[in-house]
């Protein structure tokens, strides 16, 4: 096979697989307007809407507002929520796992981050897009 050939068919190969691919990163992408809580979604808008806000101090002196994240268990509907742990999983896949005392202590921001008064700051989960009832 001649270079004729050759190139017209590499080139199509490589716009081929670079259709594909962005057609799987658009297809896989996580919706970042809703957050899962235990198979339900929210919006971070309508959460903000039913829960009360609250202000917590972390243990470094830094304040921080949203609603309460115990609450927002209780809004929807978990039944004995100091019997499960909670995972918190970001859009970019981080992830963290924390007990309903700390669930009590924490807070949601607007930006859709976790804060913790009493935990490190790697709880701190950026863009929550679930949160797993264990």
């Amino acid at each position: 096979m001649g270079k004729e050939k050759l190139i017209p068919l590499v080139a199509i190969a490589v716009l081929l697989i670079g259709s594909l691919s962005s057609i799987y990163v658009y297809a896989t992408q996580i919706d970042s307007e809703s957050i899962d809580i235990d198979g339900q979604e929210y919006s971070i808008d309508e959460l903000f809407f039913i829960v009360g806000e609250k202000t917590i101090e972390t243990s470094a002196e830094e304040i921080f507002t949203g609603i309460a994240l115990d609450e927002t268990i209780l809004y929807v509907g978990i039944s004995n929520p100091e019997d499960h742990d909670y995972t918190l999983i970001g859009s970019d896949g981080y992830q963290k796992t924390v007990k309903w005392e700390n669930m009590e202590n924490g807070v949601l921001t607007k930006e859709r981050r976790s804060i913790f008064s009493e935990l490190p700051k790697a709880f701190r989960v950026r863009d929550i897009v679930k949160i797993e009832v264990n």
